[in-house]
């Protein structure tokens, strides 16, 4: 995904290729990754997430889920919330958030637990719930300085469609 910036259509044509090729040696879990990632590509650089991201992380989503991969789950879950949430859909942003976010928790990991927090915490700005949004920028804060992380180096995805 080093491409994405500079050159987003070689990107998803890498990660389509890819794709085919994980599909070829039926490799389910870079399926759901590279599936994944042709979604943020489509999604953040091109008109085209409806028609082809969208249904990308719906596929990833739906192989992380059957092989139980608690690991990537989040991932997906991630990106679909921040799609939901760009388009103005933020009941499903949050529905996708706080299934991401309980998935994370299982992983314990820093960079799957911030964007939960993070993308709670704005949808909760968007609402006008000052309270609840503190409490999930705290969150996001808390879970960058006890993990020796800048909160600036994990990017949310800008989607443009």
């Amino acid at each position: 995904m080093l491409y994405t910036i500079i050159d987003p259509a070689l990107a998803i044509e890498i990660c389509a290729r890819g794709y085919e090729m994980a599909k070829r040696i039926g490799d389910f879990g870079f399926q759901a990754r590279l599936l994944t990632n042709i979604a943020v590509a489509y999604c953040t650089f091109t008109d085209r997430c409806a028609r082809e991201g969208m249904p990308a992380v719906h596929k990833a989503l739906a192989i992380d889920r059957a092989l139980d991969q608690r690991d990537h789950l989040p991932v997906p879950l991630l990106v679909l919330a921040q799609i939901y949430q760009c388009h103005g859909q933020p009941d499903l942003a949050r529905r996708h958030y706080l299934e991401a976010l309980e998935a994370a928790r299982d992983t314990g990991e820093a960079q799957l637990l911030f964007p939960c927090y993070d993308g709670l915490a704005t949808l909760s700005l968007d609402a006008n719930d000052m309270d609840e949004a503190e409490r999930y920028f705290d969150l996001a804060q808390d879970i960058c300085a006890r993990n020796d992380i800048d909160p600036k180096t994990l990017v949310i995805l800008p989607f443009l469609d």
